[in-house]
């Protein structure tokens, strides 16, 4: 199989990854690839020294998280390709050996994730979800997910009325762990690097379920996200870059089914939450100052 990380300025976070990697890659055929997107903190210069087995690639600017994946999947040699996040720590006993082998058994699932939480020991929400549509999404916005997490209706966008402790089939995982099948990409295609950073994932689940492929959620295997470890360097950008990705998504993939007015109207939506969630990160920051 061959791992591939995408890195930005996460020297700190990418140490303790390659660190972890060799125990969870135990008795299992491997490559690691590091993509480094033009950082400036020392990470490609860690990478070379500490770890000389990993093949680099350095970018000499930010080509973004797609085409930083796009790149290590081309040359990849694995049957299995993992999209691995660089701020993911490993716990102990995390072996990929046992999910590879129920891959194996189970040919039509094309990618798998598995059960991640954050540093505050809670289940990392979009690690097992659902594509979105205008429904599920309005009430994870809203938040009444949150009040009613066993609700199937309102509950429906991170399935928070599964339980998060069962493998189960879903629609849609989490980009900061994507174990697929090398076929997958053949038949498919790479992700779409119009998403700079945010929604590649989504779009990639929503083309492999509609080429017929299975999507399967496995708690077995646990890894922690620390999160922010690029984004909280930018945050205003990284606002922007998720608003607009939000904003291709759904002309990508939504717009055919929905009247004229509507998309307008969900168009304006979109606009205002940037501009509400843009007002509040300001006004944090001119009151720290």
């Amino acid at each position: 199989m061959s791992v591939i990380i995408c890195n930005y300025n996460t020297r700190r976070f990418l140490e303790k990854n390659l660190a972890a990697l060799k125990k969870a890659l135990k008795n299992i055929s491997s490559e690691i690839i590091i993509i480094d997107n033009g950082s400036t903190d020392g990470s490609a210069s860690l990478v070379s020294s500490q770890f000389p087995s990993v093949r680099l690639i350095r970018n000499s600017q930010n080509l973004g998280y797609s085409q930083g994946y796009n790149q290590g999947t081309k040359i990849a040699s694995g049957r299995y390709i993992l999209h691995l996040n660089s701020d993911i720590e490993w716990s102990s006993g995390s072996d990929l050996k046992n999910l590879i082998s129920f891959l194996d058994n189970n040919p039509r699932i094309g990618i798998s994730g598995c059960k991640i939480i954050t540093s505050g020991g809670r289940l990392d929400l979009p690690c097992k979800r659902s594509l979105p549509t205008l429904t599920n999404v309005f009430f994870q916005f809203s938040g009444l997910y949150r009040i009613f997490p066993g609700n199937k209706l309102l509950g429906e966008y991170y399935l928070t009325y599964l339980d998060e402790n069962k493998a189960q089939y879903v629609d849609c995982l989490m980009g900061a762990f994507m174990l697929i099948r090398k076929s997958v990409f053949d038949q498919i295609g790479l992700l779409d690097e119009r998403f700079f950073i945010y929604g590649e994932d989504i779009d990639f689940c929503f083309r492999a379920v509609r080429a017929g492929w299975k999507i399967y959620y496995y708690p077995s295997l646990t890894v922690l996200h620390r999160h922010g470890g690029t984004t909280n360097k930018s945050k205003l950008k990284h606002l922007y870059l998720f608003h607009k990705a939000m904003y291709h998504y759904y002309h990508k993939h939504l717009t055919q089914q929905s009247p004229f007015l509507l998309n307008l109207l969900v168009d304006l939506a979109i606009a205002t939450r940037f501009a509400i969630c843009l007002s509040y990160e300001l006004a944090k920051s001119i009151y720290r100052s």
